[in-house]
């Protein structure tokens, strides 16, 4: 068998799970989803589960990685990330976000979802750590890296969790647009600029 059909077919095969897991928190909550229900509705067997992903949080997390690899967790030009306009894939984030708001609830109030959050909060800081390391390949900032990653993440989930649940009139972009502003704004203090 050749690589580019393995591959093929271990990207459905993980796309059926994603989706499956999806569909189950929407109908019964993170929670109340087991292993067994998401291999019954992708039709997979336990075994296959286990060749892919250790558990249920681990299948969350790469669910979320390929979610945000389509829409924002991405390399970015120094422009795009410094610029004075939020990336339109932002924008279309959090309207995707809106637009299914029950099954980020469903989420984000579970119980055991700690370590889901922590996995998606380190992978936009890491994101945004290698978009600083090529905006600013000769330049340290003026506290630690991580610190500053970390921050700007916890402050996107913040932001996203404040403006989903309070309902606000707040359009979607408008908050990548303060999201946007609030990173930028962050950042140029962060490396002392002045711009």
């Amino acid at each position: 068998m050749s690589d580019e059909l393995l591959d093929r077919r271990v990207q459905r095969t993980r796309a059926l799970l994603r989706s499956a897991l999806i569909q189950l928190v929407d109908e019964k909550g993170y929670d109340a989803v087991t292993i067994q229900d998401i291999t019954e509705r992708a039709n997979l067997g336990r075994t296959t589960f286990y060749l892919h992903y250790e558990s249920k949080d681990d299948l969350m997390l790469d669910h979320h990685a390929d979610f945000a690899s389509q829409l924002t967790l991405r390399a970015m030009s120094t422009d795009e990330l410094m610029g004075d306009n939020p990336p339109d894939d932002l924008e279309a984030l959090l309207q995707e976000l809106a637009d299914h708001k029950q099954i980020y609830f469903a989420l984000m109030r579970a119980r055991h979802i700690d370590m889901v959050k922590r996995g998606i909060q380190r992978q936009m800081a890491d994101n945004l750590l290698g978009n600083l390391r090529r905006a600013y390949p000769d330049r340290e900032p003026l506290l630690a890296i991580d610190m500053l990653t970390n921050y700007i993440a916890g402050a996107y989930f913040s932001m996203i969790d404040w403006w989903l649940t309070n309902r606000t009139e707040r359009s979607a972009k408008d908050v990548a647009t303060l999201l946007h502003r609030l990173q930028r704004a962050a950042i140029r203090d962060a490396y002392g600029d002045e711009s």
